[in-house]
């Protein structure tokens, strides 16, 4: 490749940094084991095969050289819930902490989040519960509770109640299931009038409760927003639910090992936590 830009043995030898007698020795070995150069009356040249290589060493550096200025991303998988309140209104913590070369892709309702680092769909994992896969490395962050939440248009009738009386009130309103989850998990008394509406997402059944169609129990990170606009209010009865926010990633993907810890942090210190 320095004969190529040069042209000279002098020429190499300066862009090589060496002295041209030493140069002269490997020259003669790169002719004599691979035909690259020849000597042409008192001149080395690049042969028509060293002419290729040196073309083909020149692309490859300008290559490198764009992958080294490319921006990489950092592909993140959680419920859409979690993105929604907690993950996207807190992107701009995260960019101040990772490489300013990375660029930050958020997947949403994947089907299976264990399957997404599995399959490599995925660099890393928020989820509510630690992995079943032991090839998926993961960190327990910190713990969130579950609350039960109501339509705003209640909070007068519910003023003057206290925990007894509450439970009356709640009972008389319709309750509103996770399709996918048993209502036992939730409490320590069976909901008495179920709505028959049944909806398989968090993002639904708080929908449903902005709209008066009954009362449900979430998680707290997941009614943030809801709650700054007062579309929902939070209700003093006690859950039995409570998930442990994880960070997860490949155990093989040693690359990961600096971004895990940035991730960490980053989820430590949200404050809703």
């Amino acid at each position: 490749n320095a004969f190529n830009q040069t042209s000279t043995l002098r020429g190499a030898a300066q862009l090589l940094g060496m002295d041209a007698p030493a140069l002269v020795r490997k020259v003669r070995k790169i002719s004599d084991e691979y035909g690259y150069l020849q000597k042409i009356g008192s001149r080395w040249a690049l042969t028509t095969a060293g002419q290729r290589i040196a073309q083909w060493t020149d692309e490859m550096i300008e290559s490198q050289s764009r992958l080294a200025e490319e921006k990489t991303t950092v592909r993140i998988a959680a419920f859409s819930w979690l993105a929604d309140q907690i993950l996207i209104p807190h992107y701009r913590t995260l960019e101040k902490r990772l490489d300013s070369r990375r660029t930050v892709s958020i997947r949403m309702m994947a089907p299976d989040l264990e399957q997404e680092l599995l399959q490599s769909r995925t660099d890393f994992v928020i989820q509510g519960h630690p992995p079943k896969d032991p090839l998926i490395a993961y960190k327990r962050i910190a713990k969130y509770p579950w609350a039960v939440v109501v339509p705003v248009s209640w909070k007068n009738q519910m003023q003057s109640l206290d925990a007894s009386q509450m439970i009356d009130f709640l009972n008389k309103k319709d309750f509103l299931p996770h399709s996918k989850m048993g209502r036992h998990s939730l409490f320590a008394h069976e909901p008495r009038k179920i709505s028959n509406l049944a909806v398989d997402g968090v993002i639904g059944l708080r929908t449903a409760v902005c709209e008066g169609l009954g009362w449900t129990a979430l998680p707290r990170m997941s009614i943030q927003s809801v709650l700054r606009e007062n579309l929902v209010t939070v209700v003093d009865v006690p859950t039995q639910m409570s998930d442990e926010v994880s960070v997860w990633w490949m155990r093989s993907r040693k690359d990961l090992t600096e971004n895990s810890r940035v991730m960490i942090k980053w989820i430590s210190d949200i404050k809703i936590l």
